[in-house]
């Protein structure tokens, strides 16, 4: 895959992607727990798996494009602040 920068918009965008993603994931494990039937448990369960994977291929794009290390925590802390400085010079 191409290692291209990403404007802060799409760096946003996928950011955003990500987040959302995995607040669906924990939403369905709770509905999975809290439903009464099989069918449902099922069809929970099966929006579990396709937001799981959505998230790793959300991970993996950012991953590749260096915006995200999770091995290296004191680099992504410098890398959130950069993100972060970023956007808050393109808003001047």
């Amino acid at each position: 895959m191409e290692n291209k920068e990403l404007s802060v918009t799409d760096h946003t965008i996928a950011t955003d992607l990500l987040f959302e993603t995995k607040a669906a994931i924990k939403d369905f494990a709770a509905a999975i727990t809290e439903s009464t039937t099989p069918e449902v448990r099922h069809f929970f369960t099966q929006q579990l798996r396709n937001a799981i994977g959505e998230h790793e291929q959300i991970y993996g794009f950012l991953q590749d494009r260096g915006i995200y290390d999770a091995y290296n925590v004191p680099q992504q802390l410098q890398k959130d602040i950069q993100y972060a400085n970023r956007a808050l010079e393109v808003r001047k």
